[in-house]
Formats: structure tokens, sequence, C-alpha cells
């Protein structure tokens, strides 16, 4: 709910006495002077000194106005009104105008960019004609009518605590928790001290003694220099025993653990300077808002709206006053009271998302797997060695494919009426226009061989060629079936693929996953979650915001042909490592980098009754050999 404490003024009344009896009546030469909206004949309008005196204020310089006070006096007024607001301050805008005998009355129109409505009132300028000119009456009401020479304003601010962000149980696993900064108040400490007890207390808090001694020297006489910001259960007994100690709880947005799935889930901090510019006043340096992730693209559901007021109250006693007056009790002119943040829902998998980091926390490089629910679509976990930092690789990275895309391509064949059992040929080099396509190294299964083959042997020749039955549309439209290919807002930052080859040798390049094709390891765990589940695919991660695809359904038999040879993959082919845990997979490599100094992504995707799941290794050997050993671990 939202409160405003100050009603704007409509119009600026004058005073007026009570009707003057019968023997009072003045001759009529004796009249009173009645306010007009017009000014006397012989003066004229104050609209310019009015505009003037807005401009002024808005700029927050009232040093060259006329007025009948000293100009200085009062810009250092107008600044000690504001000194308690923060650095928020309003814009002023001229209204309306009235006369009385000498003076006029001018309407400002305040607004400050406060809370979700902003704030608005009237506030009346008063001028007297003086030497031929319009001369404001400086008082502190032209910045608010409640405002007197021994008041200010002052603002202050409590946030929303921030909606959680919660798991596929319902319990969170990203909300506000105490935290404790511990550190020293050098203020309780004689500078001889200093050195001695800070390297105390970092040795106790765990931390670099040298450089916390260097912060500590550094900073100010009367500083709290923190050495370390942990949950009360890590706070050492005997730190208490610390000489110049001091413990300040604060709350911060924390999950599991600083690493737990960061790249998903994202930040929170102070917004930026661009984001403060952007939001027309709703943002200052005093808030908190999500920077990156889910906690900055679901920010205003999760951030709620935060207690924000604007209290007159007394201005500091002069200095030597004696005795010292009595402040006043704070009074409310605008006030937005807080309101409920919202949470928001994964399908996120704790302990599926644990194991997987655990998993990767040893893998040099970067190297990633993604885990899809067959049931829903819903991401399972989504994780990262720690080369790969926050940015989203496991959901937003675009890396060549390699095999793991031949389960695309052999859709896109199949439309053309071949089956799992067809025919291909399978040679060991095969030429497209200037370019020869081979095999990988140590290929043996050349020849006439069957598709299934083809695919579980992973035949690049035999794929290659088939892009002369295919065109650059129906690649496109097979990806689209499997859930890739197609920008989709799944309601995180994800990317499935691009799938747009350009010309014959890129057609037929894109068919084994290399050339202009990209993927993310979110995509292709798409791709696999879709054969295993027989339909197509979009995986989700936030309730409410499950993409819907819009390509060509995939169907039933297509389904079932693709399962076929993911599980003779597994069978008898290049997953064969998965045996027993996985029922179909693909195994891939692709080459990046430039000429001569190229290296090789190992990728594998693969499903079994309940889940899809996809590894990648950025530089890795081949994915039954680099790949497949993170699935194993993963689900061991």
């Amino acid at each position: 709910m939202r409160r405003l404490l100050a009603a704007a003024l409509a119009a600026i009344l004058l005073a007026s006495g009570c009707t003057p009896s019968p023997d009072e009546q003045p001759a009529p030469d004796q009249s009173p002077t009645a306010a007009s909206t017009e000014p006397p004949s012989h003066l004229p309008a104050a609209t310019s000194a009015l505009n003037t005196l807005a401009k002024a204020l808005s700029a927050k310089d009232v040093s060259e106005v006329k007025m009948t006070t000293d100009p200085a006096a009062a810009q250092e007024e107008l600044e000690t009104i504001f000194a308690g607001m923060d650095g928020i301050y309003p814009t002023f805008e001229a209204g309306e105008l009235t006369y009385e005998g000498e003076d006029a009355v001018g309407a400002l129109k305040v607004h400050y960019p406060l809370g979700v409505d902003g704030w608005e009132y009237g506030a009346p300028a008063t001028f007297t004609h003086q030497d031929g000119q319009w001369v404001l009456k400086w008082a502190p009401t032209v910045v608010h009518p409640e405002l007197t020479a021994d008041t200010r304003l002052r603002y202050s601010q409590a946030e929303a605590r921030r909606g959680p962000i919660n798991d596929n149980t319902g319990l969170a696993l990203v909300e506000e928790r105490p935290l404790y900064e511990v550190g020293l108040d050098k203020a309780r400490l004689t500078e001889a001290e200093w050195p001695t007890v800070a390297g105390q207390l970092a040795t106790l808090m765990t931390v670099d003694v040298e450089a916390y001694k260097t912060k500590v020297l550094g900073a100010g006489p009367r500083a709290f220099v923190i050495a370390k910001t942990v949950p009360q259960t890590e706070i050492p007994a005997e730190v208490a025993d610390v000489p110049g100690l001091h413990v300040r709880e604060i709350t911060a947005v924390l999950g599991p653990s600083a690493s737990f799935a960061a790249s998903l889930l994202g930040t929170v901090g102070e917004p930026t300077a661009e984001m403060i510019e952007k939001s027309d006043g709703k943002l200052t340096v005093n808030d908190r808002v999500g920077r990156s992730g889910l906690q900055a693209r679901y920010d205003e559901k999760l951030r709620g709206v935060p207690m924000i007021k604007v209290d007159l109250v007394s201005r500091p006693a002069p200095e030597g006053a004696s005795p010292a007056p009595t402040p006043m009790e704070p009074r409310a002119l605008f006030q937005q009271d807080e309101s409920v943040s919202e949470g928001i829902d994964l399908s996120l998998d704790r302990d599926l998302q644990t194991k997987a980091e655990e998993v990767l926390s040893a893998q040099p490089g970067l190297a990633t797997l993604v885990v899809i629910n067959l049931a829903d679509g819903g991401l399972l976990a989504a994780a990262q060695s720690p080369a790969g930092g926050t940015y989203p690789h496991a959901t937003f990275g675009k890396f060549a494919p390699g095999s793991t895309f031949k389960v695309v391509s052999s859709l896109a064949m199949m439309r053309h009426g071949i089956t799992p059992s067809s025919t291909v040929q399978c040679p060991a080099t095969l030429a497209v226009d200037t370019y020869t396509f081979g095999n990988y190294s140590g290929y043996g299964h050349t020849g006439a061989i069957s598709l299934t083959e083809a695919f579980k042997y992973s035949c690049n020749t035999a794929f290659v060629g088939g892009a002369d039955k295919v065109t650059n549309e129906q690649l496109h439209a097979a990806a689209g079936s499997l859930g890739v290919g197609t920008d989709y807002d799944a309601g995180f930052t994800s990317n499935f693929g691009t799938v747009a080859p350009n010309n014959r040798i890129d057609r037929a390049a894109s068919m084994i996953g290399q050339g202009q094709v990209t993927m993310s390891p979110l995509g292709m765990a798409g791709v696999a979650a879709s054969v295993g589940a027989g339909r197509t695919v979009i995986p989700w991660l936030v309730k409410g915001q499950q993409a819907k695809p819009t390509a060509a359904p995939l169907t039933a038999a297509e389904a079932q042909n693709l399962q076929t040879m993911m599980k003779a993959t597994v069978d008898s082919g290049t997953a064969q490592s998965l045996k027993g845990k996985m029922l179909g997979a693909k195994t891939g490599t692709a080459q990046f980098g430039p000429t001569g100094a190229q290296q090789t992504h190992a990728w594998m995707i693969a499903y079994n009754e309940t889940v899809a799941v996809s590894a990648f290794v950025e530089v890795g050997d081949s994915g039954g050999t680099t790949a497949a050993p993170l699935i194993l671990a993963l689900f061991s």
C-alpha cells in the first residue's frame, strides 16, 4: 500500500477576513483589493520571475535569484533542507500566479522521483514588486509548504525482504539470510596496536595476514575495517578476546554455496549508474537489485517495493546553542509502504545440481553437464567447471556440436524416405565442390552400411553424402522438431542454437555438426530429451515461463527410429561405456580454432527412462573417452 502523507496543494489560498458589518463597509473608492489572476494595470506579469525561480530550484542553485534577502544565505538554507535526502532532489515547475496589491503568489509544482508513483505537491512562492522588478520573498515554504526555518527534510528507506528462488520441491535455494562482518574498530585501539591486533584477527579468521594489516593501516583512524563476512557459525569463539573487535550483522542474498548454479541464479548488488538512469527515478544507490541471471530477469518480482519515507525533522542545533533546543518528533510527509515480494519456483533439482558441480569441480578447462527431466522438460541441472566462471556456458554457450548433430541430420534424411535399416554409402573421403571431407582417425566401417551403422559408428561421409538430398530449409525444420535452431524465450538465459547453412559445402559440414551450425549444451540436451520423450522438448527452468515449440512436432514414428539408432550406439557403437546407465546416446567431436592449431570439442548426449543429459568438454579427445566419464560419474 502506498500512502501520500502530504496532500497536493490544489491552489495557493490567500488570507481573507470575515465579511464586515454594514457600519464597517468602506466607501466605494476604499474597497479591499481582491486576489486576481491578472496583474494590476500598473505592474507587469510575474511569470518570468516564477519561471526563473523554478529553473533555479531545479538546478539546486538560487544564488542568482533576485530576492529580498541575501541569495547566498538562501542557497545555504536550501542545501541544509536537502542535506538528509541522500542526494534525492525534486524538479520544480512553474504553475499559476495570483496577484494582490504589490505582491504576486506563484504556485510551484514539485515532483520527486520516489517510489512507484512518485511524490508530487504544490508549494507557494511569494514575490513583491520593488524597484521596477519582481523579487522573491525567500522562505523554506518554496520547497515544501510545511517547512520552517527550524526544519528540514530527511529520506529513509527499508528494503522489502527479497523473494526466494525455490527448487523443484518448493524449498528456497536462494533467500535473504543473516551474515556477520567481523573486523576491527580502529577508534577503540591505539595506533601502536593496529598492526599486532590486525595480525591476530586475520589469523583467527583465516585471511591473508599481511594483506589485512595493509588494509587496516591504510584505513582512517576511526574506520571499521572488515576482515571477513561469514555466517555466525563460522565466527571462532576466540575472536571475542581480540581488542577492538566489532561484529556487525547484515543481510545477504545467498544460495547453498557461493558457486551453486551461479551462472543461472545470478547475483544481487547495487544498481549501476546506467540502471539508475534508465529507472526513471525508481532506483537509487540505496537499492539492491538483480545484476545477472534469474535475479536480474525477475528482479521486479523478487525485489518487491521498499518502504520509502520522507520526514519533516529538526535542523541541527546551531553550534554553541545553549540550551540546546529539543528536536521535534519526526513527521512523515511522504511514505510508500513496503510490499511483500514474490518468489519464483524452478525445475532445478538441488541434489543433482550439487553432484554435477562436484563432478566438474576438478575438471581442467571448461566443461558442462546439463540434465533435463523427460516427463515435463524441466531443467534439473546446468553445471559448469570452475574455469567457466559465472558466464552461462552451459545454457547460453555457442559451440560446434560435432557428430551429436547427426541426430538432427538423421531426422532430415529419414523425412526423405530412408529408415534406420536403409543402406547408405560410407567412403573414406567425399569431395563436395572444393572441399574433401573424411572420417575421424582410425574409423574402420566404410562401404555400404545401414544408416544405423553409420550413426552408431559415426561415419561422417555418409551424412555428408546425405546433404544433397536435404535442403537448408529441411535441415532447419528437422532441428526445430528436436527443439533447436529457433530462438525461444524460455524465461532464462538460454541459447537453442543456429542452423543456417549458406552454401553446399556449409550444408554438408552442418550435417556433421561443423560449419556454421552452433549449439549450446542446453540445446543438445534438449535434442536428447526430445528423442527420449518421443516429442519436441523445449527445456524450461522457471515455472510459468515455459516456451512452446513452433516447429512441426516430432512424430512418434520419427522418435522411435531415432531411439533405435541411439540405442544401437549404446549397445554396440561409440557410447558403449554408458551401457547400464543410459538407453540411448550419441558421441560427438568437433574441431575448432585456426587452421594448423585446431583443437577438439568432446560431446556426449544421452537419455535413460527419466532424464536426458549432455556432457561437453571444450578441449578434449573424443566423446567416448572425455565426455562420457562425466555422465558416468554423475549417475554413479
